[in-house]
This record gives structure tokens, sequence and C-alpha cells, in this order.
């Protein structure tokens, strides 16, 4: 896909998001789960978030394909929260970006799977 602006990646990234969050919610139901709690989606592009909580067309995003305003019914049914997150505060930067050793454990520490005590030990070679 080419996208024309960074809001539209970012808008298209967060319908793809909620596609999934819709099928894990409902395999968990499946599995017998009580009810969850909102599911929250993390955001670094306010532009992206306001085009999803805003349902008029603007101008410079009505070429945006009808499938990816999705996620604007999503959010009008309330299961989901879209959150504004500084983009050097979002996790997933290890993952598309390449990332300093410093960024990667505070990525790894916001997705709790860093421990700097025994991940110290385990890098040392003292096991």
């Amino acid at each position: 896909m080419v996208f024309l602006s960074s809001t539209e990646a970012e808008y298209m990234a967060l319908a793809e998001a909620a596609k999934e969050a819709i099928y894990l919610r409902r395999f968990i139901k499946e599995l017998g789960f009580p009810s969850l709690a909102d599911t929250k989606i993390f955001c670094d592009n306010n532009s992206a978030r306001k085009l999803a909580e805003n349902s008029i067309s603007h101008n410079r995003s009505k070429h945006i394909d009808v499938r990816h305003h999705s996620v604007r019914e999503v959010l009008q049914n309330e299961q989901f929260e879209i959150h504004y997150t500084p983009t050097d505060k979002m996790a997933a930067d290890m993952f598309t970006k390449v990332v300093p050793t410093s960024k990667l454990k505070e990525c790894s520490n916001i997705l709790g799977i860093w421990d700097d005590k025994s991940s110290r030990t385990q890098i040392e070679g003292k096991y």
C-alpha cells in the first residue's frame, strides 16, 4: 500500500489493530472468560486519533477506503479507547525501528519483558 500521509498510515493501522482486537476479544469470550474491559489502543499520531473519533468526512481524508472507517464504528460501540502516547513512549518502536540499547531496554520495560537484574546477569554470562 502507498500512503499519502503519516496520518493515513496511522489511521489504517488503527483500523487493523481494531480488527485484530475484535478477533481476540471474541476468542477470549469463546474460551469462557468473563467480559473484558474496554480495549486500549495506543497511537502516537493525534491527527489519526481525531480522524477515528470524528465521523465527519474531511477533504484530506475522503480518499481513504471505506473499509478502514470501521474503526469509527468500533469506537462508537465503546469497545475500544484510543489513547495518545508520545512517540518516545511507544513500546512498538523496538519492533519497527533500529533503536539503541537504552531504547530497547525502555521498550522492554514498558512491555514487562525486561528485568534489569536478571537480564544484566545473563548478558554478563553469569547464569
